[in-house]
């Protein structure tokens, strides 16, 4: 995996007890709210009783709140409230404390006299009644404690939440990381099998460069030849020009060595033409090599599917789309000018001859294009044309020879 994600991992770690800090205090402020309608709706439930005297309103106010905390479930999950009732002057009403000179408004209180309880009741009644027209303060405050179950249940539940949240990122990256591994690996593989490809080619291409350099080495060694055969000529030119007596004999000798002469510089001049053939041609196979093998057939396979769409009257044979990848940008346009024609009307055309090879006439035409453009075209069975090849007066000779052999 190339990396993890600090901000996820921080996110993870930090906002697990950011995030318990703020539900404990929410909930204590819930609670709070909850139970402070509770605890007003809870603090007197016998107004009757109250008011008649049978009980102290300090009394009804501690049985039922100590009934309300009895039946508080969240007590033993930490949840602590704390309860305070008194009146508007200041008089604590709950939790309750005594003094002596407290009057004890305590309902099991028995009388001697029937007049002193009935007295009793009234004194209790009237306090009641004071102490409600008064008015009653009901403080609650709640509190939730801190390693509690309630609280560690839910600082558990924010870091197992981080923990699955981790785990979730976690996995994504490793799926994605895998997926790149599996990419890279299938690129590393094609680009091998590309340079495999391309190192097989260039070892062709090397052979047929020492091929070519032989054949250079050995024009040489021909052209060096000739030269020492004409300064042979030339030298008996010279000697027979002392020796002949006669001036006609002299002429006619002279003349068949100039013919001879003129014969060995134009050898020469061909084998010239020749070498410098081999060494354009060289140069086109090292440029084509440094391009690359798989580089030439892809736009081989392009240009023959573009003529294949736009020039649907024709067939091209793969030497002419080799030749036409060959030529240079100003000779294909030259050449694909030169299709056009052939595509819409052949006769639109003009044929500089008709292709003669060793064994006679070939089926075959040549017309010119930018003045050494050469392309060759048959017309085939079905009436249809067909560029058979297309090249430059460079390659002419070998454009014809391969015109022979599929003749």
């Amino acid at each position: 995996m190339s990396y993890f994600s600090f901000r996820v991992l921080f996110i993870c770690i930090f906002f697990p007890p950011v995030l318990y800090v703020f539900s404990v205090q929410g909930l204590e402020q819930y609670l709070q709210n909850k139970r402070t309608k509770q605890v007003q709706s809870t603090t007197i439930q016998e107004f009757d009783a109250v008011y008649s005297g049978r009980y102290s309103i300090t009394e009804e106010i501690s049985t039922n709140l100590e009934r309300y905390a009895r039946e508080d479930k969240l007590r033993s999950l930490g949840v602590i409230t704390k309860i305070v009732v008194s009146t508007k002057n200041g008089k604590l009403l709950y939790p309750q404390y005594y003094e002596e000179k407290d009057i004890d408004f305590d309902k099991k209180t028995e009388f001697d006299t029937g007049s002193s309880e009935l007295f009793n009741y009234i004194r209790i009644a009237q306090e009641n009644f004071r102490i409600l027209n008064e008015g009653l303060i009901v403080s609650v405050d709640v509190e939730v404690r801190h390693n509690s179950w309630l609280t560690n249940s839910i600082l558990i539940l924010y870091i197992f939440s981080s923990i699955l949240i981790l785990y979730g990122y976690y996995k994504k990256r490793a799926r994605e990381w895998v997926v790149k591994a599996e990419d890279e690996q299938k690129r590393i593989e094609a680009i091998s099998a590309n340079l495999t490809e391309s190192e097989k080619s260039l070892q062709e291409l090397s052979q047929k460069e020492q091929d070519y350099i032989s054949k250079i080495q050995s024009l040489t060694t021909d052209r060096e030849k000739l030269r020492s055969d004409i300064t042979l000529l030339m030298d008996e030119v010279e000697l027979q020009k002392k020796k002949s007596l006669e001036i006609d004999e002299i002429l006619d000798e002279m003349e068949r060595l100039e013919e001879q002469a003129s014969k060995n510089i134009a050898l020469r001049e061909d084998k010239e033409r020749e070498i410098i053939q081999l060494k354009e041609e060289i140069d086109q196979l090292e440029m084509t090599g440094k391009q690359g093998a798989k580089k030439r057939k892809k736009d081989m396979d392009s240009i023959k599917k573009r003529f294949s769409v736009i020039y649907k009257n024709l067939n091209f044979h793969d030497r002419a789309i080799e030749g036409y990848s060959l030529l240079p940008q100003d000779f294909q346009l030259k050449a694909e000018e030169m299709i056009h024609r052939l595509n819409e009307d052949d006769s639109l055309v003009t044929v500089k001859r008709k292709v003669f090879g060793k064994k006679g006439k070939l089926n075959i035409f040549e017309a010119i294009f930018s003045y050494s453009g050469r392309i060759y075209f048959r017309k085939k069975d079905n009436n249809r044309m067909e560029i058979v090849a297309i090249g430059t007066k460079n390659t002419q000779e070998q454009d014809i020879a391969f015109m022979e052999g599929i003749s």
